[in-house]
């Protein structure tokens, strides 16, 4: 239960609190890396797995770990391990291997051991620590547009209005960057509708809740998670096939919509009385004269208000951080193709793509830009093997998802494969395959999966009882009898 608890707070917690020595004395950190909470929570799954895997081998009741999830998950950890041998940088390569690793293992723990109840209580906590992230991410935003410091709001320079880009805040909350607030808010925002879908009902609290996080998930202003967040919708509302839920997201939506109108207006209101009182004072010009009226200063562009600038960068596709992924990309393919087969090394790509060399350290490595592609990251880094072993988890993934299809969302699988489809699009964009939150996602899944068919199974074997009973009365007797004896023993 523990290391299900911490995996649950650890994956919205890119930085962590950290002492600091002037006031509020606090202050959130970069962690990304093997931070010492995560390796707690990963050896209190381990731990637990191992006790479950030793009951159940003891009462030779239910079966040892699945050979196919193990298979599926080490494969994969075999195609990183392959390329770290023939990686350009050798010492980046098993850094970041080792990385992965424990995030791919975090993920066959919970595909092979989680059960129902607990699959359940990890939805509920991770519902409440989105509570918890809602609340530093609205404080940012309203703190920001009235001026608090950063050391109070905690966003970074490049995303607080007065240093930023953008007259407004883009909110991270306990997140590294924007974007990657928006792809762990999949999952909370694939709980909360999802469970509605399939139960048809939701709590004022539920409601608000979902409000208030599609709300602050379009004010990070993150495209690529906006676009998944499209598409996982219209996949939800694809396969749930219902007309009430429909009306409820409709409903949902405009009430979303009209939280983010409130917060630029606000953003825009205090955005606009700090320009006032920073003006230079003049006296006030003639009414009558033709000079009274406000001009701009000839071959000085206008710059837009708040409203324009968060809608103006949601719609341009060509602003500089898009064109750095456009220059990397083709770069990254010349990559590819010159080294096909077992790619360039786990984090490699991007020493290659800006002239890193072959002695460079990690710190030196992570300080360059990603390729901000994951597939594309993949093939270049990991070649054609590593695409091969890849295959037979690839074949997990797409069974439990098309589980949760046949059942209309009916599925414990259904948060996930929400999640998972919106990670998929956001990963056109985005450097997410070493997160830990995106290998929880798909562990989840596939453990949904195989607890439906464990329960199948189990329903199958006591309709073969009760058929087996009814067909042959004499062997009804006999397990009353056998039951009796069993019953005198124990006594």
């Amino acid at each position: 239960m523990a290391g299900l608890v911490l995996t649950a707070v650890i994956m919205s917690w890119d930085r962590v609190p950290h002492f600091a020595t002037s006031f509020p004395y606090v202050s959130l950190v970069d962690s990304r890396g093997l931070a010492p909470q995560e390796l707690l929570a990963f050896l209190l799954l381990l731990q637990r797995g191992l006790v479950m895997a030793w009951d159940r081998l003891r009462k030779k009741g239910g079966a040892w770990p699945s050979t196919g999830i193990a298979l599926a998950f080490g494969l994969l950890a075999v195609a990183v391990g392959v390329a770290a041998l023939t990686a350009f940088n050798f010492k980046v390569a098993v850094l970041a291997s080792l990385i992965f690793c424990f995030a791919l293992g975090r993920g066959w723990l919970l595909a092979q051991y989680i059960r129902e109840r607990e699959l359940k209580m990890f939805e509920n906590v991770v519902l409440w620590v989105l509570v918890v992230v809602l609340a530093l991410g609205y404080f940012q935003f309203i703190g920001d547009a009235y001026g608090l410091s950063q050391s109070w709001t905690q966003l970074l320079p490049q995303y607080n209005s007065s240093t930023g880009a953008y007259p407004f805040p883009r909110v991270q909350s306990f997140s590294l960057e924007p974007l990657y607030l928006g792809h762990w808010m999949f999952l909370p925002l694939g709980i909360l509708l999802t469970r509605y879908w399939r139960t048809r009902k939701a709590s004022i609290f539920e409601q608000v809740l979902l409000v208030l996080a599609l709300a602050l998930f379009l004010l990070t202003l993150s495209r690529g998670a906006i676009a998944g967040l499209g598409l996982a919708v219209l996949v939800l509302i694809a396969v749930g096939r219902a007309w009430r839920p429909l009306l409820f997201l409709v409903r949902t939506g405009v009430l979303t919509l009209l939280v983010v109108a409130g917060m630029l207006l606000l953003a825009s209101a205090q955005h606009n009385a700090r320009l006032a009182e920073t003006a230079p004072s003049a006296t006030a010009p003639d009414a009558s004269s033709p000079s009274s009226a406000p001009s701009t200063p000839v071959g000085e562009p206008v710059k837009p208000g708040v409203v324009g600038s968060f809608t103006g960068h949601a719609m341009d596709v060509n602003d500089p951080s898009a064109q750095t992924r456009y220059e990397l990309w083709p770069a990254t393919v010349d990559i590819i193709k010159e080294h096909l087969f077992t790619g360039v090394g786990f984090n490699n790509a991007r020493l290659l793509l800006h002239d890193g060399t072959s002695t460079s350290s990690p710190a030196e490595a992570n300080a360059l830009q990603p390729v901000n592609n994951d597939y594309l990251t993949f093939l270049s880094e990991l070649g054609l093997v590593g695409v091969l072993l890849a295959l037979p988890l690839l074949w997990l993934i797409l069974r439990a998802l098309w589980g949760v299809v046949r059942t209309r969302l009916d599925h414990p699988s259904s948060p996930y494969a929400f999640a998972l489809v919106g990670m998929a699009v956001e990963a056109n964009f985005f450097q997410s395959f070493s997160l830990l939150r995106t290998w929880v996602v798909i562990g989840l899944l596939i453990a949904g999966a195989r607890l439906v068919r464990e329960q199948q199974a189990r329903s199958r074997r006591t309709d073969d009882l009760a058929q087996t009973v009814v067909l042959n009365p004499a062997l009804e007797e006999t397990a009353i009898l056998n039951l009796g004896s069993a019953g005198s023993k124990t006594a």
